[in-house]
């Protein structure tokens, strides 16, 4: 993968940090929380393998149902192109095997911690139904600040009745391996308490219980023998712990811890010097090895008391076992091509995943052994994240393996409201449309703009808003004018009152003639009905009463 490289358009790929068999994990960035990563790559060969990339979802998909704080946390899971990835965590620290690979091994105290620690987490998963099936100290993390956290469910799977290992899976850690695991037996959660064991086994001594040429001879071992009780090799080891770890390790899961509870109970009772429920190993019940003047002598338990015996049943049982494992894996492989060359891909009913949330709908298709493709749209009338369309539809009959499209919701567009103030309203109207959305309530109200120019709006500029929603604005009708009223021959104070009740100033002038009664309004100015500004001054003048006639005197006369 490219340096820097960013998958689904948020984590950003800065460096390896490990790689296991299926995947790589890479340091990374989330630029939405601004927070560091883990993220896990499924490696290119197994891209276009669908049975390993439904493995890898399942991780996904069964570490995002734990919320523990001994589990490290699983935060997204997506696809870019043929890159599968799994957001994780990002847990500062190292493994466990890098800290015994340094220190040989570790206290009893910081053992029984240690293991303690781990077998929470394990109740947790198993509490979900849940089994890790890769319980060894490269997925065991310890941080900076002494914190253990359980990673990597890569072949997690949950325990059902036909619950088994599969064949390519049986020789994954043979060194921590169960019995059942290495026979291809039913697998469940006692399954991992004995690979707890056998960790807390190389905690205590600083080796692994069994070893061999190859992960075969390995799992035989794990199978037909018995390991030499820590205290043997480790001194410090007290008989409780003996105990605990030989039950963890019993060969028949019957004869285990239960639960994990039941371990965690244990590791507590030995911590606190108690004595602890697990049976203490009695002399002569396993195989010893004593080393007396240089000379190793192996003595045997009551069952087998002669070396040479012992190994050649040890030989049969070996290629018993090679012959059995190479068949099974002929027959399963001529079966299934067999099927497939006659049967062609199943038939498979599409379900219905609308109204799903996007992580059920994903689980439920690809449980129905169907491949997803997610498609986001916005949708103000659909919750985020969930789905409101597919494509094939419910019930329509598909082959196997088969991609099914859903639509699955972003929720409402939040969109950015424009500035509309001082333009006019088609103008307003255009701007709110192109921004995606729609003019709602045009009130009018004067102003001192011209008429039909926007003079308000709500919400206001730069607000964020759903799309579609609705922007009001209030336009000018122009300057705000008032009518005068006609005040001519009233009384001076009626006629004020009049001009003061329309937000206009009365004034009176001169007296003058008029054919208004004396003592009224003879004239205004402006007249009756014009259309001033409010405020503005309505002159009036008081009437005299009318012209009085010219006397006779006043006559002008002829000269002589």
């Amino acid at each position: 993968m490219a340096k820097q490289r960013v998958l689904g358009n948020r984590y950003e790929i800065e460096r390896v940090l490990g790689e296991g068999g299926m995947a790589k994990v890479f340091l990374g960035t989330d630029r939405v929380l601004g927070r560091t990563v883990a993220v896990k790559v499924l490696s290119p060969q197994y891209a276009e393998d669908q049975q390993f990339v439904a493995r890898f979802r399942r991780e996904a998909q069964a570490a995002a149902a734990l919320n523990h704080p001994n589990i490290v946390s699983v935060f997204d899971t997506g696809s870019t192109g043929n890159v599968h990835y799994i957001v994780m965590e990002y847990v500062e620290g190292r493994t466990l095997q890098d800290t015994l690979r340094e220190e040989s091994r570790l206290t009893p105290e910081r053992s029984i911690e240690i293991g303690e620690a781990v077998a929470k987490a394990l109740s947790a998963a198993h509490a979900k139904g849940l089994v890790h099936r890769d319980i060894k100290p490269g997925n065991i993390m310890i941080t900076r600040e002494g914190q253990v956290k359980v990673m990597d469910f890569g072949i997690a799977r949950a325990t059902t009745s036909d619950t088994v290992t599969q064949t390519a899976a049986v020789l994954g850690t043979a060194a921590y391996l169960s019995p059942e695991q290495a026979q291809g037996e039913t697998v469940d959660h006692r399954s991992d308490i004995y690979s707890m064991g056998v960790v807390l086994y190389e905690m205590l001594t600083g080796r692994q219980p069994f070893t061999g040429d190859s992960p075969v001879s390995i799992a035989y071992r794990h199978v037909t023998e018995e390991p030499i009780p820590p205290s043997r090799l480790n001194p410090d080891v007290r008989e409780s712990l003996d105990a605990i770890v030989m039950k963890s390790m019993a060969k028949a899961p019957g004869d285990r811890y239960q639960s994990a509870q039941e371990l965690i109970d244990d590791l507590r009772r030995a911590s606190e010097g108690m004595p602890v429920a697990a049976a203490v190993p009695l002399p002569g019940d396993t195989t010893q090895v004593i080393d007396r003047g240089g000379h190793t002598q192996v003595l045997t338990g009551p069952i087998e008391d002669e070396m040479e015996e012992e190994e050649r049943g040890r030989r049969v049982g070996w290629i018993v076992f090679w012959t059995l494992l190479i068949l099974a894996i002929l027959g399963l492989a001529s079966f299934f091509l067999v099927r497939a060359l006659l049967s062609g891909p199943e038939p498979v009913t599409v379900p219905d995943v609308v109204g799903f949330n996007r992580v059920a709908a994903v689980q439920t298709l690809e449980e129905a052994g169907l491949e997803v493709e997610v498609v986001r749209r916005a949708r103000d009338d659909v919750p985020a994240d969930q789905v409101f369309r597919q494509d094939p539809e419910e019930g329509t009959e598909v082959d196997e393996g088969s991609v099914v499209t859903i639509f699955v919701s972003r929720g409402a567009r939040m969109v950015e409201v424009p500035s509309v103030v001082g333009l006019s309203q088609e103008a307003a109207q255009q701007a709110i449309e192109d921004a995606g959305l729609t003019l709602g309530f045009v009130g009018q109200e004067p102003s001192d703009q011209d008429p039909g120019i926007v003079i308000s709006q709500d919400p206001q500029p730069e607000t964020e808003v759903e799309e579609g929603s609705a922007v009001n604005i209030v336009v000018s009708s122009g300057p705000d004018t008032v009518a005068v009223p006609s005040v001519v021959c009233d009384p001076p104070e009626d006629a004020q009152s009049e001009i003061e009740g329309r937000d206009l100033v009365y004034q009176e002038e001169a007296e003058e003639f008029s054919d208004c009664p004396s003592g009224t309004v003879a004239r205004q100015d402006p007249e009756a009905g014009a259309e001033v500004a409010p405020g503005s001054t309505v002159r009036v003048w008081i009437s005299l009463g009318p012209s009085p006639e010219p006397s006779p005197t006043d006559s002008p006369t002829d000269g002589a």
